[in-house]
């Protein structure tokens, strides 16, 4: 026999509902959003349906709730700085320096402006003819990279 699923939480706010969703599955906690389409599509409609559902099942209520107030320390609101971020990925970017200052701070155009803005006044699109100029920011030198 399936268990059933009880209401732990109500938000007015469908982001805040998934991230708490969220932090309860990575606890392992099976739980599901209730009328998060409803407030998604429509978000005047959150009072009118009660807002946003979290429910669980009934022998995880007890452990869900633990968490949830661990979680917003006590607070009736959510509280957005107990989530930790993951860190922002690093890409790996050949560094670029000026040729005539020697500053990093450089922009890459990679297409050729002239050339891309007549032929989409000519042909109604544009052709992405590629170009590796490149702007120094501090002095204003461009050059082109061979």
């Amino acid at each position: 026999m399936a268990e059933r699923l009880v209401t732990i939480a109500t938000f007015h706010e469908l982001t805040a509902a998934h991230i708490l969703k969220g932090r309860l599955e990575a606890e392992g906690i099976l739980c599901f959003l209730g009328d998060e389409h409803i407030v998604g599509v429509q978000p005047f409609y959150a009072v009118a349906v009660g807002g946003v559902k979290l429910k669980v099942t009934e022998s995880d209520v007890a452990e869900a709730k633990a968490i949830l107030a661990r979680i917003q320390g006590g607070n009736s609101e959510f509280d957005y700085d107990s989530i930790e971020l993951a860190p922002p990925l690093q890409e790996h970017v050949p560094a670029r320096t000026c040729p005539n200052c020697g500053s990093d701070h450089v922009g890459e155009e990679k297409y050729n402006k002239t050339v891309f803005s007549i032929s989409y006044l000519l042909l109604g699109f544009p052709l992405p003819f590629l170009s590796r100029k490149f702007t120094c920011y501090e002095c204003g030198h461009r050059w082109k990279e061979k």
